[in-house]
C-alpha cells in the first residue's frame, strides 16, 4: 500500500497461485494449497486448470497454515512435483498417490506413471518432449522405471 496523494491510496494485490487440491470429505470441500504447502482456499466449488490430489491421507485443514498431510516426505514431494509439473506446462488433471507413494499423472485420456519423486526433473523434461506425440492416443505412458542408466520409456495403448 502506498499513499499517492492525501485523498488516493494505492493498493496493490497479488494472488497466490493455486499448486492443487484435496477434496476432504469431512469438511464436504476442496482444500487448495499454493507453493509452500499452505491453504489458501476452501470451497466447493473447483477451479479449473488445478489439479485435484488423490490417495493421500490430510488430517485438518485451517485456511492459512500448512496442508497436513500424513507422511514423513509426502508434502514435500507434492510440492516438487506439483511445482515441477507448473514449470514446464505439463498441469494434469489428476495426480494420484498409491500407498508407496507412486506418482500417476492423468492427462484425459493418457496416464503417465511417474514412480517414486525421484529423478522428477528429469522425467518431467522427457515428459515434455513425449506428451504432444500421444495426443488423441488413449493409454499408459511408463516413466517409473526411468534412470539416467536405464532410458527406456514405453508407451502401452489401451484403445
Amino acid at each position: 500500500m502506498s499513499v499517492k496523494s492525501p485523498h488516493t491510496l494505492h493498493v496493490e494485490v497479488y494472488e497466490k497461485g493455486l499448486l492443487g487440491y484435496l477434496y476432504m470429505d469431512s469438511l464436504g470441500q476442496n482444500v487448495y494449497f499454493d507453493k509452500d504447502g499452505f491453504v489458501v482456499e476452501m470451497s466447493t466449488d473447483v477451479i479449473e486448470g488445478v489439479p485435484q490430489i488423490t490417495g493421500l491421507a490430510c488430517g485438518e485443514a485451517v485456511l492459512y497454515e500448512k496442508l497436513d498431510v500424513s507422511g514423513k516426505d509426502t508434502l514435500k514431494d507434492l510440492l516438487a512435483v506439483t511445482q515441477t509439473l507448473k514449470k514446464y506446462n505439463l498441469v494434469p488433471d489428476t495426480i494420484n498417490y498409491d500407498d508407496q507413494g507412486n506418482v500417476t499423472l492423468q492427462y484425459g485420456t493418457i496416464t503417465v506413471n511417474l514412480g517414486q519423486a525421484t529423478s522428477l526433473t528429469e522425467k518431467v523434461v522427457r515428459m515434455e518432449k513425449i506428451m504432444p506425440n500421444l495426443e488423441g492416443l488413449t493409454g499408459i505412458l511408463h516413466l517409473e522405471d526411468w534412470t539416467e542408466d536405464t532410458t527406456d520409456i514405453t508407451f502401452e495403448k489401451t484403445a
